[in-house]
């Protein structure tokens, strides 16, 4: 089993949500379609994955 570290995680999501959109460029975001998700994990770690 893969350990996440929670604090690191509380960072990134920090660091995301303070993003202003108009400073994203597009061409720097994934391809939602090349996003693979584990339908074998549990729900938690599916989540943490993404």
């Amino acid at each position: 089993m893969i350990k996440y570290d929670i604090e690191e995680l509380t960072k990134k999501i920090e660091r995301c949500r303070n993003v202003n959109l108009d400073d994203v460029k597009l061409e720097d975001v994934d391809e939602i379609s090349s996003i693979k998700i584990d339908r074998r994990k549990p729900s938690e770690e599916r989540i943490l994955d993404f």
